[in-house]
């Protein structure tokens, strides 16, 4: 680990991508094994752009019966396995469990945006130096990021997760606790088959080659459920 990057980390918080457990709602659209096929492909281009990021990298995973699947997907990443309970629970025992073992400083990420360029975890990280917490906000009025150097219960859990309220709920809980709070650039989360239509049509997905290839296929009904 060099010196700039000692005590950041970056996570994926991420489910194996099996079918029927992993993208639920591209699923209604698709069937679950293409489905899974995309969060498979969603996941290698989220890894990839992670592991050149100046941080220690984490695959905050689940099921934990997922763990030698996971190692393979992820070859040098330190693994933590997710909490039971809703995405809120995970994602503070995500927090909290990295800053437990010496992060000073966290990113968390999905793996719903792929397209995440390198450069936004580092400015998540930096913005640090300024704020309590960092957020990247979604389209679909969610976020696709949040990055803290304390422990942050109040912001996650009983939230509404999976809503269109997420981000707005959060941003309410930060004021009421009195924390700064930075804003990255937003982006397109990639749920269902309209987001990626729209991404393609965006150009968004240009340097997720995996994500790119897939959602493609998917899109044109080439792939087969």
């Amino acid at each position: 680990m060099t010196t700039t990057s000692a005590g950041r980390a970056v996570a994926v918080v991420a489910k194996a991508p099996v079918a029927g457990l992993a993208k639920t709602r591209l699923a209604a659209t698709v069937g679950a094994a293409a489905a899974s096929r995309a969060a498979a492909a969603m996941l290698g281009d989220t890894l990839e752009v992670v592991a050149t990021v100046d941080a220690a990298p984490w695959l905050c995973f689940t099921p934990t019966a997922a763990l030698r699947r996971m190692r393979r997907l992820a070859p040098g990443f330190s693994l933590l396995p997710q909490v039971a309970g809703d995405l809120g629970d995970r994602l503070a025992a995500c927090l909290a469990g990295l800053l437990e073992r010496g992060a000073e400083r966290v990113a968390i990420v999905g793996a719903d945006t792929p397209h995440v360029p390198g450069a936004v975890y580092s400015a998540a990280l930096e913005l640090l130096d300024r704020v309590d917490v960092a957020l990247g906000p979604a389209t679909d009025g969610g976020y696709y990021l949040v990055a803290a150097k304390a422990a942050r219960p109040e912001l996650f859990l009983g939230v509404p997760m999976g809503t269109d309220a997420v981000l707005e709920v959060t941003l309410r809980r930060a004021a009421a606790c009195r924390l700064r709070v930075g804003l990255l650039p937003p982006l397109r989360d990639l749920d269902r088959i309209e987001d990626l239509q729209a991404a393609l049509d965006a150009g968004e997905l240009a340097a997720s080659p995996r994500t790119l290839a897939v959602a493609t296929e998917l899109v044109a009904g080439r792939m087969p459920a």
